[in-house]
């Protein structure tokens, strides 16, 4: 659309206007992200964390003692908590009377947490996400359906939604009459390349709504569907992606931090991670040494641009797998969500929450939303929000579940009418309230 090209070429003007800040930035993005291993990415990358490292030490209370560290390593990985307990410490002096801005979120234990991030923080996260975006097949000035919890908070104005082409759909209560308007509007849009990012709940909802009524859709111009703020499961990936004819892509990224890892068009089953604009470090599950290659390990994000707040060694709670891809370029094969909510069988081995999630998926067509908890050492617990009033596979469920968590599990099955969303719009569909790790 003549529109949308024009949007584009808006954007980039009035980039070009101010300096050309964000096109710079995306330049070094690119080549840092697709070019690794090259003496001029590392040269790069490096000049970075040293500066961070330096403006910390010198202008950070809580860094303050670290002046004589010579490898990120010599610093301590930091939880939420340790921010949170030591706020005014992480504040940078230099950065405290600048304009900055605040971000939040819940979290996904409904604690919020929030930070202050400077101006070229932003500036990055903004070029941090246009080349993710380029890399799902959106440009800017295509329309962006925005699937979430939209409040006076967060949302934004029709007249900036007309001029970014987005349109934000709440998914507060994705009843089966909101999953059809979604899709009514989908189907009424006449703009030839479009592209969804949402919630991964609200994307299995969608795409159990379309394989109940046997819906395939193969003409609404979507380019792909990026799912944000939890884990994309293969169900959804698989189902949303036939019945919506479109690619489905997992982002990891967080409202304190920004993007940090994404699969893309030419990486669909695996997670690019954005070393241009962090040092990411996958650190074993139970100290603070290097986890082996294949091995589950904890996700630390030292963020290079955050100078009003830095932020260096921060434990996101989330654990993955690390792999190589194409060129050398390091990737995530798996993202197993936050390590509190990991999960045992019977005799105490980790199990992985993907095991969870493919005991319900044959069942799907008579459940609304379904939990799996671990209560105890050998306890789970099983809600069940159903579509009609009974559930004649109790003892096939209990039988599956046995089969993989332990012939002595104790498994009660609980049926609920609602399982409610956590305060960010959220749903946890596996919780550990044994809490063994």
């Amino acid at each position: 659309m003549i529109l949308n090209y024009t949007r584009h070429n808006l954007f980039w003007l009035l980039d070009r206007i101010k300096g050309n800040t964000i096109k710079k930035l995306l330049n070094e993005i690119t080549f840092c992200i697709e070019n690794p291993n090259s003496l001029k990415a590392k040269q790069v990358k490096d000049a970075h964390l040293k500066r961070l490292i330096t403006h910390s030490v010198k202008t950070t209370p809580y860094y303050k003692p670290f002046g004589d560290a010579t490898d990120i390593s010599d610093f301590p990985v930091i939880r939420k908590t340790t921010i949170q307990d030591n706020f005014n410490a992480f504040q940078s002096q230099e950065f405290k009377d600048k304009t900055n801005f605040k971000v939040s979120t819940s979290g996904s234990t409904g604690v919020p947490f929030f930070l202050f991030q400077n101006k070229n923080k932003r500036h990055r996260n903004h070029a941090d996400a246009i080349y993710f975006y380029n890399q799902s097949d959106f440009k800017i000035g295509n329309k962006l359906y925005e699937l979430e919890v939209w409040r006076d908070h967060n949302k934004k104005d029709a007249l900036k939604s007309w001029l970014q082409n987005i349109v934000q759909f709440d998914v507060s209560r994705l009843t089966e009459d909101r999953i059809k308007t979604f899709l009514e509007l989908l189907k009424l849009d006449k703009q030839s390349k479009k592209t969804l990012l949402g919630f991964a709940s609200a994307y299995e909802m969608i795409a159990q709504y379309l394989e109940k009524n046997n819906l395939v859709l193969k003409d609404l111009g979507l380019t792909s569907a990026i799912a944000n703020s939890e884990y994309l499961n293969s169900y959804t990936k698989t189902t949303l992606g036939k019945h919506l004819n479109t690619t489905v892509l997992s982002r990891y990224s967080s409202e304190e931090i920004g993007i940090i890892a994404q699969q893309t068009i030419d990486s669909p089953n695996c997670f690019v991670i954005n070393e241009a604009s962090y040092h990411i470090e996958l650190l074993q599950l139970d100290n603070d040494l290097p986890a082996k290659l294949g091995d589950f390990g904890r996700i630390i994000v030292t963020d290079l641009f955050n100078y009003a707040m830095p932020i260096i060694r921060y434990d996101t709670g989330d654990i993955a797998k690390l792999g190589e891809h194409k060129n050398g370029i390091k990737v995530f094969t798996q993202i197993e969500g936050r390590k509190m909510d990991l999960i045992y069988d019977s005799k105490g081995n980790m199990m992985s929450s993907f095991v969870v999630y493919t005991k319900f998926y044959k069942y799907y067509h008579l459940l609304k939303q379904y939990q799996f908890i671990q209560q105890g050492e050998k306890t789970y617990d099983i809600k069940l929000n159903l579509q009609g009033d009974t559930f004649p596979f109790e003892d096939d469920l209990i039988a599956d579940i046995k089969s993989d968590f332990g012939e002595d599990a104790v498994i009660h099955i609980i049926y609920v009418d609602e399982i409610p969303a956590l305060a960010s719009g959220k749903r946890r569909k596996v919780i550990n309230n044994y809490k063994k790790c």
